[in-house]
């Protein structure tokens, strides 16, 4: 939309496009271009997971040996002690 009450030397933006205005009679005037056209916000967004891929991909702890879990929570600087539903606990939260 072109604003209205343009003096010369206004700018103003259309289409994208930066315009000066050159001269004015009455409520016309006349412009010229003056920068280029501004590209238009591009939105950048993280590709998302569906919850169902993301527990394909989880591992099944439940499955794994009592040692291999204390030895995964461990390495993760979870406490390692408990029972193996506390360590799976651990591990899945």
């Amino acid at each position: 939309m072109i604003p209205k009450g343009l003096k010369v030397g206004d700018t103003f933006v259309d289409n994208g496009f930066t315009f000066e205005v050159t001269k004015v009679v009455g409520e016309n005037y006349e412009s010229k271009r003056t920068g280029i056209k501004t590209p238009s916000p591009v939105l950048i967004t993280e590709p998302t997971v569906k919850s169902e891929e993301v527990k394909e991909d989880a591992p099944d702890y439940n499955s794994l040996p009592y040692a291999t879990l204390k030895k995964l929570c461990a390495e993760r600087g979870l406490d390692a002690t408990g029972k193996k539903d506390d360590l799976v606990a651990r591990l899945e939260g």
